[in-house]
């Protein structure tokens, strides 16, 4: 269970899209095809590299934002933002609304670019889609200020 198999898996997944609305073999798999599908994703991401265990709200991971930030929160798991690392996961208020709409997976911070690069589930390929509930698979680069909380998983070396 490690960092750099769960990118692996989430790079082999880039450009991946729903069939509308909402069906994916993500939501299928989390038992919720048709719903909104960002951290099922990030779910089925981290089942398919033995980590279930390091982000296991539920049996299969999270299926919803905020319930994911609480328990993230108790178990005393999240981080600054400034000390995001490549395999954290993001959860974001792109409206800052107070609360946590959106999750993908780290890449990393780009020292050049100054934003947080990811991959997310159920996003937009380009700036003028929905960013929270978009179509596909897609590498992103979001600005810090976008990012609600970073969750650090227990990574077991």
């Amino acid at each position: 269970m490690n960092r750099h198999e769960v990118i692996t898996i989430a790079r082999e997944q880039v450009g991946r899209t729903e069939t509308p609305v909402n069906k994916t073999i993500y939501g299928k798999w989390y038992g919720l095809d048709g719903q909104p599908w960002c951290a099922m994703f990030v779910s089925w991401v981290f089942m398919k590299a033995g980590a279930t265990s390091l982000i296991n709200q539920s049996p299969k991971g999270f299926a919803g934002c905020e319930s994911f930030e609480a328990w993230a929160k108790k178990n005393k798991m999240t981080v600054p933002v400034k000390q995001v690392e490549p395999g954290d996961i993001l959860l974001f208020d792109f409206n800052k609304e107070g609360k946590s709409i959106h999750t993908g997976i780290a890449l990393g911070y780009n020292v050049h670019t100054h934003l947080i690069d990811t991959i997310e589930g159920n996003t937009s390929g380009n700036s003028t889609g929905s960013q929270a509930n978009g179509d596909g698979v897609f590498i992103k680069h979001r600005a810090p200020s976008t990012v609600r909380c970073v969750v650090r998983p227990k990574w077991v070396a």
